[in-house]
């Protein structure tokens, strides 16, 4: 009986601890650490897209319709991996990429996080198509988007 006394007491004492240690600290920190100068050429961090470009950028979502309709950036285009053939055929997907090029937008696609390889799949076949040639890859993808989010205007599926 003693030793539940004692697990008790433990517990209590370390909660205390994790809320003071909250409570000075604040919470974890979410965000996605990225260095433009360490990226490869065709990635780009998040800083320098809201910073550096201004957010003037056409996003495209690599992530699957279901992902995309919960939750998404206001304006971004839907090209899923499984779909980008189809969705690149597709003439309205097709004219907003290529008005994105005339009006000196540039294209940063991302996936749900920084390792899925939708962004890099989707990214190179919007490159083969000719339409446009400044077209980049989110570091963090998702992710990156959710940490800071206060900064980027999303929007709930329809």
């Amino acid at each position: 009986m003693k030793w539940i006394l004692q697990s008790v007491v433990f517990v209590v004492i370390s909660a205390i601890f994790a809320v003071g240690t909250f409570l000075v600290l604040g919470g974890p920190d979410r965000t996605v650490p990225c260095v433009q100068a360490e990226m490869k050429d065709v990635h780009v961090c998040l800083e320098t897209v809201l910073v550096d470009w201004q957010g003037d950028v056409l996003w495209v979502d690599a992530r699957s319709r279901a992902e995309f309709e919960r939750e998404r950036l206001a304006g971004a285009l839907l090209i899923p991996e499984n779909d980008a053939d189809n969705q690149l055929a597709v003439p309205i997907h097709m004219e907003k990429i290529g008005m994105a090029g005339v009006n000196g937008q540039k294209l940063v696609v991302y996936c749900a996080t920084d390792a899925c390889g939708s962004s890099e799949f989707v990214a190179k076949k919007i490159r083969d198509t000719g339409f446009h040639s400044e077209v980049y890859i989110l570091h963090g993808g998702w992710k990156a988007i959710r940490a800071d989010a206060d900064r980027l205007t999303t929007e709930q599926g329809k």
